[in-house]
């Protein structure tokens, strides 16, 4: 395989990682919380010894955007958002897990736990809110009920530029598990939530960039093709 028909492959599946990547952040904009995933892509010929030989490969670096998105208001008084930079930190089977979705809820056992039922951490442990009365949270994570302190929820912070891994559901946690978290200075504002930070246009955009170099790679692939099929039907001909 020559140096043409590589470039052209490797073209065809960096567009298709580029359309997956595209495609969940479309089908995450209106996901609480939700950070947009960006893809930048590096051609790089190695190995190269003449013009016709060596294997063109992609170098695809990921990253996640965490930019803050716009604060919309629900008057739930247990949907919190961060007005700043930070998580919320949240107990998983995994361990310790960090999260911008603030669309929390109460077990039967009035503990504080994420939409999928993870315990939400406090700076003394699990949160506890008695199943009655008026629950008031603080720009600080103080919670009350009924003007009773019952705790204060942990909003914690890492250095930057954040290097965190992707769990699913909204959750992250760092890429180097020794990390260290400090206080978050984030405000938490009581009865609202933090939409998702994707860009519906500019992601339409881009979908439609990517969806046009992935077609003009695959005309290449078949030129390349058609062209290698020609000469050996010429040479068998000689």
């Amino acid at each position: 395989m020559n140096a043409g028909m590589y470039a052209a492959l490797t073209g065809n599946l960096s567009a298709q990682r580029r359309l997956d990547v595209i495609s969940n952040n479309l089908a995450n904009a209106s996901t609480t919380g939700f950070k947009a995933d960006q893809i930048q892509f590096e051609s790089v010929l190695a190995n190269v010894k003449n013009s016709t030989q060596g294997p063109v490969f992609s170098n695809d670096r990921y990253s996640t955007d965490f930019s803050a998105g716009a604060l919309q208001r629900t008057d739930n008084s247990l949907d919190l958002a961060l007005e700043g930079d930070g998580f919320f930190a949240v107990s998983t089977p995994q361990g310790t897990a960090y999260t911008r979705q603030g669309n929390f809820h109460l077990t039967g056992n009035g503990r504080l736990v994420t939409a999928d039922g993870y315990e939400v951490q406090g700076s003394g442990g699990p949160i506890t809110v008695p199943a009655s009365g008026k629950v008031e949270i603080g720009s600080g994570g103080q919670v009350s009920v009924n003007g009773n302190a019952v705790g204060t929820i942990s909003a914690v912070d890492f250095a930057k530029p954040y290097a965190m891994n992707k769990l699913g559901n909204g959750l992250f946690q760092p890429a180097d598990p020794n990390a260290a978290t400090t206080a978050s200075t984030a405000g938490i504002k009581q009865g609202y939530l933090e939409t998702s930070n994707v860009k519906a246009v500019v992601e339409m955009s881009r979908l439609i960039e990517a969806s046009r170099y992935f077609e003009i790679c695959a005309k290449a692939v078949k030129t390349y093709d058609d062209l290698t099929s020609r000469a050996a039907n010429d040479l068998g001909k000689i």
